[in-house]
């Protein structure tokens, strides 16, 4: 009996896992993951002589070569699917199965009427048994009611309409808006929200969640000028409760309660960017909500979470020198929240910076350093939880092997004033041209409580990720 109620579980998994796959996810899902967002090959189809499909002329079959045409031409050839099963296994005590699940992935472009294109991509997940956010759900089998863990939840990252006239393109959807150059660290990046629901990445980009977007690229000789319109700003996702990562500062004695207010809450914000040679430069000012709740004491056993402004005027910078690139940001951000020893909102304003180095020793072997100083500005010890200077150190090492099938990939950083050490090995490897294996260990360290990293110290992990694309 037992074997055939485990039998009908994995059934039920495999075939509701492939009804969600139909389905067409809203950018507010019940879950979303920060996997990686790997690129896509694009397989070339080659025919032979002999195998190249040959059509008669009767008018029938031309009617059917007509509609396979279209098939090819607006839903096949601009269409990518990408399946992957990852597993994640935490070593240190008590030791566990973080990650087990199955994402699909479908990433789709397409041009129409020379003036228009749909870009989408989007991903759906599977949380398998063990999986830390797996939910137990209750079935009738047999006139008895068994239980199984699993979940679905999904994230579209990109779903936007291009329309482009000369050197004008204007984006409207779900996008994510890239402004500055550390791949690391969030400087003049302050217009995409993050998920930090599974927040052991160093890499900014894993992290980025799409949001409605507007936004008006213009191509000129005086430089590249892009404007963005947010119309109603989403917020960072942090873990949710009864998952792996979830953590309560006050340990469940507070609830949280959404302030309401009639105030605008809206984005906006304009860059311009210029290319000298080999080098480039770009000036921007935007407009900005939040991306994490101001957070107000009520009273001892209530916290109100509101949307807070403030404005962001920003520089970035690169310059290529023999094989060295050189990159660099800095931020001034105005009327940002903080808390008192009161929990009350202080408003301080911030200056950010990051300077970085790209080494290209050759084609495959790359050595990259950043430093990042987040500073407040007229700073006092009444601010809780945040020195007057945040800085971190990152170095990290890329080298391909194998006529590039195989990558390595090692990345270290310094967190300071509070000590943390958090290393990334990450290694990839082409089997085939549709099947790519990789391999991470996720190695967080430090003994300072008033560490953000401190709550993760034991997330030491070895993951394991087998993809399939098509």
């Amino acid at each position: 009996m037992k074997s055939r109620l485990n039998t009908v579980n994995t059934l039920l998994v495999i075939m509701i896992s492939m009804i969600t796959f139909t389905t067409v996810y809203s950018q507010t899902p019940v879950e979303s993951d920060t996997t990686e967002w790997e690129d896509f090959d694009t397989p070339e189809l080659d025919f032979s002589e002999s195998e190249a499909p040959v059509f008669s002329s009767s008018p029938d079959e031309l009617v059917v070569e007509e509609k396979e045409s279209f098939l090819n031409s607006y839903i096949l050839d601009p269409m990518r699917i990408g399946l992957k099963y990852e597993l994640a296994y935490k070593v240190t005590k008590p030791d566990r199965v973080m990650n087990n699940r199955l994402s699909y992935r479908l990433e789709y472009s397409r041009s129409f009427f020379d003036h228009f294109s749909l870009q989408v991509d989007t991903k759906i997940f599977t949380f398998l048994k063990n999986d830390h956010r797996a939910r137990q759900i209750s079935y009738w089998f047999n006139d008895n009611t068994e239980e199984t863990e699993f979940s679905f939840g999904g994230r579209t990252r990109e779903a936007f309409l291009q329309a482009s006239f000369g050197k004008t393109s204007i984006r409207a959807g779900i996008q994510t808006l890239v402004w500055g150059e550390s791949d690391f660290a969030i400087v003049t990046n302050e217009v995409s929200r993050l998920d930090y629901r599974e927040p052991l990445s160093l890499s900014i980009d894993e992290l980025r969640i799409g949001q409605p977007i507007i936004t008006v690229d213009h191509y000129s000789e005086s430089g590249d000028w892009s404007a963005f319109f947010t119309p109603d700003p989403k917020f960072n996702e942090h873990p949710k409760e009864g998952t792996g990562y979830y953590y309560e500062p006050f340990n469940g004695t507070v609830k949280y309660q959404q302030e309401s207010d009639d105030d605008n809450h809206f984005e906006f914000g304009l860059r311009w960017k210029k290319t000298f040679g080999k080098s480039d430069i770009s000036i921007m000012a935007a407009s900005l909500i939040n991306n994490e709740f101001a957070l107000r004491m009520v009273n001892p056993e209530l916290i109100t979470r509101g949307k807070h402004r403030f404005h962001m005027a920003g520089f970035t910078f690169n310059r290529a020198i023999s094989n060295f690139l050189i990159k660099g940001e800095t931020a001034i951000k105005s009327k940002k929240a903080y808390n008192d020893e009161s929990f009350q909102i202080v408003e301080k304003n911030a200056l950010d910076a990051s300077l970085g180095v790209d080494y290209y020793m050759n084609n495959s072997f790359t050595i990259s350093l950043e430093a990042v100083n987040y500073h407040i500005m007229d700073w006092n010890e009444s601010i809780q939880g945040q020195p007057r200077n945040n800085y971190m150190l990152l170095a990290a090492l890329s080298k391909e092997l194998m006529k590039g099938d195989l990558s390595i990939n090692l990345a270290s950083m310094y967190n300071g004033p509070y000590t943390t050490f958090f290393n990334i090995l990450s290694t990839s490897y082409n089997w085939n041209d549709r099947t790519t294996l990789y391999f991470d260990m996720l190695m967080p360290f430090t003994d300072d409580p008033n560490s953000g990293l401190y709550i993760y110290r034991t997330q030491k992990q070895a993951v394991l990720k087998i993809q399939y694309q098509f």
